[in-house]
């Protein structure tokens, strides 16, 4: 049987996904038992649940640029299949566009795709919008290490970006920072690990380092002001068409911040090296239900608890390598998809 490492190397891993072809043969069993507690995948019906095909991300659009407003928030959205729980979740969305996309919305688990051209700016306001409908921070959904090398905001402006010390979980408000993987970038719209940032929260503790050490220096050196909890990056797009993916990039939280659900395609089209095959993409205010000749597919593993929450473990032993329980394409069990 191979192994899980051996699996990834053949698929081609890409960060937290496998962007797969439809030619892969994919290895029998290539996940360990999560521990006693999670719901048992074997019991999770499968081929109920219709595959999701993330529409384009709603934005505005000149001739020389394409705007977008993208928050990240929590939501509960049908994961499973019915009759099993729903799940809560964060995920990227439109800030022109609130709610679920149940609630006529975009914010989605997984993500609404963003359409790029070559060699046209894209320009994204990327906002840390965890908090509840009081204003007040929303914590992590799942374990977060405080003695690994992470961001750190409890340790200040003198003790960020730094390994803590605290053996007790982080229940503090969640820093974020949206990378592409894959674009070309000046490096103050990189998505860097230490350009980090908070929610502008009423109830950030005092002492708390609201950002990471590279937002202030990007600041300082590209003459920014941003607004507390909001950044604004550019993406040149200065390269062949190609399938990319956002995602956030935070330091010592990238596992579990993409492991809540924040990621989304990216995709570059046109330029000289663009091959146009007349397949159809679902588009802004598409269904994701819809019939499309062109489907993006991210594959992710993930173990849930009986009440629908997502399960990772507060074990370092077990999170450095987890295999979780569950294949998801994107993030449903075992979907249906009638070609």
């Amino acid at each position: 049987m191979k192994t899980r490492r051996q699996f990834l190397q053949y698929s081609g891993s890409v960060g937290g996904g496998l962007w797969l072809s439809s030619k892969l043969q994919l290895p029998q069993s290539v996940f360990a038992q999560a521990p006693e507690g999670t719901l048992d995948p074997t019991g999770i019906p499968k081929y109920v649940m219709p595959l999701v095909k993330p529409p384009a991300m709603p934005g505005r659009s000149n001739k020389n640029k394409d705007k977008y407003k993208i928050a990240v928030r929590q939501f509960r959205q049908q994961i499973l299949p019915p009759g099993l729980p729903d799940t809560t979740v964060w995920s990227y969305g439109s800030v022109d566009h609130p709610g679920t996309v149940l609630e006529g919305g975009t914010f989605n688990y997984p993500a609404f795709t963003i359409e790029a051209t070559a060699y046209k700016t894209t320009q994204v306001q990327w906002r840390n919008e965890l908090v509840d409908d009081k204003g007040k921070f929303l914590p992590h959904l799942l374990p977060v290490d405080q003695t690994l090398h992470w961001a750190n905001p409890p340790g200040g402006i003198n003790g960020r970006d730094s390994r803590g010390s605290d053996p007790d979980l982080y229940l503090g408000p969640v820093p974020i920072v949206t990378h592409v993987h894959g674009a070309h970038t000046t490096e103050d719209s990189d998505g860097y690990p230490e350009a980090w940032y908070l929610p502008d929260a009423k109830n950030i503790p005092a002492g708390y380092a609201r950002t990471g050490t590279f937002f202030d220096i990007y600041n300082s050196t590209y003459g920014h002001r941003w607004d507390p909890g909001v950044v604004s990056f550019k993406y040149p797009n200065d390269q062949s068409a190609a399938t990319l993916w956002y995602h956030d990039h935070t330091l010592g939280m990238t596992r579990v911040n993409v492991y809540a659900g924040p990621a989304g395609f990216y995709l570059i089209r046109g330029g000289p090296n663009d091959l146009d095959l007349g397949y159809t993409a679902p588009g802004v205010g598409d269904s994701p239900f819809g019939e499309y000749t062109e489907i993006p597919i991210v594959i992710q593993d993930r173990s849930f608890n009986a009440d629908g929450s997502l399960f990772y473990p507060d074990n370092r032993a077990f999170f450095e390598g987890l295999n979780a329980n569950q294949l998801q394409i994107p993030f449903i069990p075992d979907p249906a998809c009638e070609g």
